[in-house]
This record gives structure tokens, sequence and C-alpha cells, in this order.
């Protein structure tokens, strides 16, 4: 994929079906790549060993991002955030990570898929911050603060598998069941707020909470649960998200739901 092309969702132009419902489409585009590469952004903080199986399952190959001018040659990123935001945040910014993935995910057109904390990194600050510190920065991409859940409602962290409410539909679900369930381990979340709703792809309940669970603007992509440990379900999830953003061909209708 060249840069200016997206990935297509519901914020895109509008047609209708024959039941009358509101349509969006998609620009669709190819490529003729041969060896279709996927640039993992691994920082170091634990293993990742299952999103490299389930990249190469799907028949794609992984160069590992090791310095920040990878970032800007990158056809596609994945970010399969493990451990803490605060960390994530503090050897991205060590490493000069922080620039170019801005510059990466500026204008919404490159393909990029954040796991975890690789989505939480995409909001503006997280209360997963250093201690004195109320919040601490993110990429600034998303709209919204990351925020603790309350052990005095709920157990902390939400661990297991749970649901998801779509509130868009998108080709990243292509291979996905609505009724299928995916994996999470995380004691932070991303709420629902106004300035945020249009990032909002899919949804989440947890005590009583209804949490983000993944995002989708243009070729920006990300979720809150586990694709690599969500057996089967989450290995079409990545198989989606990939193949919309190497080999779309034809147009994508999606929509809100």
């Amino acid at each position: 994929m060249n840069e200016g092309q997206s990935i297509p969702n519901a914020n895109t132009h509008t047609s209708t079906t024959k039941q009358n419902k509101p349509l969006h489409i998609g620009t669709f585009f190819t490529t003729t790549m041969t060896k279709l590469k996927v640039s993992l952004l691994d920082y170091g903080a634990g293993n990742v060993r299952s999103v490299r199986n389930a990249i190469t399952a799907n028949g794609y190959e992984i160069e590992d991002i090791t310095e920040p001018s990878q970032i800007d040659d990158a056809k596609v990123i994945i970010f399969p955030g493990v451990g803490s935001y605060r960390a994530a945040m503090t050897v991205l910014e060590e490493k000069g990570y922080v620039e170019p993935l801005r510059r990466y995910l500026k204008d919404g057109t490159r393909p990029y898929l954040g796991i975890c904390l690789g989505m939480q990194t995409l909001f503006e600050s997280s209360e997963e911050a250093p201690d004195g510190q109320k919040t601490m920065e993110g990429l600034g991409v998303i709209p919204g603060n990351v925020i603790k859940f309350d052990e005095k409602e709920m157990t902390v962290p939400h661990i297991g598998w749970n649901g998801r409410i779509h509130h868009q539909d998108s080709p990243v679900f292509k291979y996905v069941n609505e009724k299928e369930d995916v994996y999470f381990v995380h004691s932070y979340y991303a709420p629902i707020v106004e300035e945020n709703k249009e990032w909002t792809l899919t949804s989440t309940n947890y005590g009583g909470k209804r949490i983000i669970s993944s995002v989708q603007k243009g070729a920006i992509v990300g979720c809150q649960f586990h694709p690599e440990k969500s057996g089967k379900t989450g290995l079409n999830f990545i198989k989606g998200f990939l193949e919309v953003s190497f080999s779309c061909i034809g147009i994508f209708y999606t929509k809100n739901v």
C-alpha cells in the first residue's frame, strides 16, 4: 500500500441498500507487492511470539522495527503492546519512536494495528503514569484518557473471554462472527466519550462499564482484546486487518449499526 491509501470504514461517503439503510462506500485499492511484509513494533517488554505466529500463519513476512527510520518506511505496522503504558511510552520516547509514529499516524491513511496497550497508546493520555503524575501523555491520535477500573466495583484486572457490541461494520471483522468472544487481560480501559465516538468500532461491557474494545478511523485500527490469545477468532481478525491493508480488491461497504 502506498501512502495516501486507506482502509475503508464508516467514516467515508454514503449510499443506500434495498433496505434503505445508510451505507458508506470505502475507497478501494490494489497492490502489486510480491512480498507482503508486516513491520512489527516490539518494544521489548514481553513475549510476542503468539503475535508473530498469527502474522506468519496468515502468510505474511515480518520485519522487526529496530530504528526510527523503519517506521517512516513501513507499509503496515502492528504494535502488540504488552506490559505497562508507562513503560511502553518511556521506551518509545527513549528509542526515538514517538515522533516517527505520530508522523506515520497523522493523516490516518497508513495501516496500523495497535493491540491492547498498543491501542491505549493511541489515546491522548493514561492514568497509568509515573509516580507523582496524574496522567502520562500518549501518541495523541484518539481523543480521550485511558483510566483504571475501580477495584471497589469489579474484579481487576479484567481477564477472560467477553463479547463485543458493534458500533460500525468494518472489513477487519470480515472473518469474525459477531457472537464470537475474544480474550481480554487489562486493568486500564478507554471509556467512550463524545469526542471519540467516531473512532469506536466495538464496545464491551465489563462490571457495568461500557469500554472501547476496538477502534478504527481510516487505516488506523486498535483492539483492547488480544487477538493472538483468542484462538481462531483472533487469527481471523488479524487476517481481516492484513488482507484489507495489503490487497483490498473492489469496494467495501460499511455502515453504522
